[in-house]
């Protein structure tokens, strides 16, 4: 958690092999916190925590390394 910048990402990833791109498995924290039953960020401020779970934004992140 750092005050300058807020986000966070989820993946859910078949166990099988896949040649598929990573990118493909995102999904907000939102929807994995539904599928899985776990709040995640409870301890984080509502108002906060609601914000980033929200968000599936990939251009947030750098898939090239």
């Amino acid at each position: 958690y750092s005050e300058d910048e807020n986000k966070a990402i989820s993946f859910l990833l078949p166990n099988i092999k896949s040649k598929r791109p990573l990118q493909e498995y995102v999904l907000s924290v939102n929807d994995l916190e539904d599928l899985t039953g776990i709040d995640f960020f409870y301890k984080l401020p509502n108002e906060l925590e609601e914000d980033i779970e929200k968000v599936k934004d990939i251009t947030l992140w750098d898939f090239t390394s």
